[in-house]
């Protein structure tokens, strides 16, 4: 077989290249400690190391997720434990408040204490976590979810969302509680009602919480709801401001109410609650009392200090007073039982959180066994085959200068 001078140059040129070529990728593979360098160098092991590498970057996100929805959920606990001691202290007043030889300055020097609790439980369910988000909010983190009123009551402003963190690809958390659910949807001790003013009253009116005045008879009322609507005031003889109460399910006029003049800051007494407005009223603005079976903490304790700070030393008074503090007893109870049971969920979703943390941290551990040894390049090995190519490669070098020289020409 004839071999020409030019094929003769090529393969030995080919050698020398195939040998550098191994040599600068093990070189390489010394120098970053990997051992797969290029897809195509174990096609299976990269597409193996890719999988294994989003494993592990989705572990730290996950990672951080538990870690965030540890610091919340301690957070709320330490909250809702500094809430429940909050509510105590307002029962133990609450007691106090109901001792039958207090006069209206004594319960008023009580109410004073209560009114200073009541701030301190409006911070605490306002309470924000790290990030700046207010824990009890719902989904609208950046709203503060009780706000107070002109007349001194506090309103849910938040939403009834519940946000949660992926802790795994299929377990989730719940890292926080809405306000409403908590502390706004209280079971009330008896039937009872909320006051609201339209929101598209024109004047300054202001009304209180009131108060049930007659169980038995709010009792058949309920649960209607009431509605105080301001008439002209050329309605009454002489003009003057005056108002209409009525059913809002069939706009039928309760008790006689019709037509009544208005005096602010009297009484206002209709199907068993009363209740006090103050303030300038247009013609046309309203008053609702809205019956409910709940009645949230905050109003409970607003209801318990309006009423220690302007219920009378009379018999009628006095019996409105023992019916607000029996009430108030329950539902104080009935708050604290929602909140024990949040902190008994939220100690449960505390042991998920961990538990998961700790099988993450295992998996994390082999994942990363499993990434070292594909990837990871066998110093000894390396080197050892770094030193067999480097021989190669000087032993094509010279034998292509020996064979290179080789000519006819030489021999003549």
């Amino acid at each position: 077989m004839r071999i020409a001078t030019l094929q003769q140059f090529n393969t030995g040129l080919n050698g020398i290249l195939d040998n550098q070529g191994g040599v600068n990728k093990t070189q390489q593979q010394i120098s970053t400690g990997r051992r797969v360098l290029t897809p195509a160098d174990d096609p299976i092991a990269a597409t193996k190391i890719l999988q294994l590498q989003q494993e592990l970057a989705l572990n730290d996100q996950y990672t951080r997720n538990m870690t965030a929805a540890d610091n919340r959920l301690k957070l709320e606990e330490a909250t809702l434990k500094s809430v429940t001691e909050n509510l105590e202290r307002v029962k133990e007043l609450t007691v106090k408040a109901g001792g039958g030889s207090l006069t209206i300055t004594d319960r008023q020097a009580i109410a004073a204490e209560i009114y200073q609790l009541q701030e301190g439980l409006a911070d605490l369910l306002n309470t924000k976590d790290a990030g700046g988000e207010y824990i009890f909010a719902g989904f609208k983190g950046s709203q503060m979810p009780f706000v107070k009123a002109d007349n001194g009551r506090y309103e849910y402003q938040g939403d009834e969302g519940q946000r949660y963190l992926a802790l795994s690809n299929s377990t989730t958390v719940a890292t926080g509680d809405n306000g409403k659910a908590l502390f706004v949807d209280v079971p009330a001790a008896k039937n009872t009602f909320t006051t609201q003013l339209n929101p598209l009253n024109k004047g300054t009116l202001q009304v209180n919480p009131g108060f049930v005045t007659d169980e038995e008879k709010y009792s058949e009322f309920y649960p209607d709801d009431l509605i105080i609507t301001f008439n002209a005031e050329s309605a009454v003889d002489p003009k003057g401001a005056n108002f209409t109460v009525r059913r809002a399910s069939d706009n039928r006029i309760v008790d006689g109410m019709a037509n009544v003049a208005y005096s602010e800051g009297s009484a206002i007494t209709a199907a068993g609650v009363t209740l006090s407005l103050n303030g300038k009223a247009e013609p046309g603005d309203q008053v609702l009392a809205r019956s409910t079976p709940k009645q949230s903490v905050t109003d409970t304790i607003f209801r318990l200090n309006v009423g220690l700070n302007t219920l009378g030393d009379n018999p009628i008074d006095s019996e409105t007073l023992d019916i607000l503090i029996e009430d108030t007893l329950v539902n104080l109870t009935n708050a604290q039982a929602s909140v024990s049971e949040i902190r008994s969920n939220l100690g449960a979703r505390l042991n998920v959180v961990e538990n998961t943390r700790s099988l993450a941290a295992d998996v994390k551990v082999v994942n990363q066994e499993v990434l070292s040894k594909l990837a990871d390049v066998d110093y000894a090995e390396a080197v050892s085959r770094l030193a067999q190519q480097t021989f190669m490669l000087e032993a094509a070098q010279q034998s292509y200068v020996k064979i290179s020289r080789l000519s006819l020409f030489n021999q003549i």
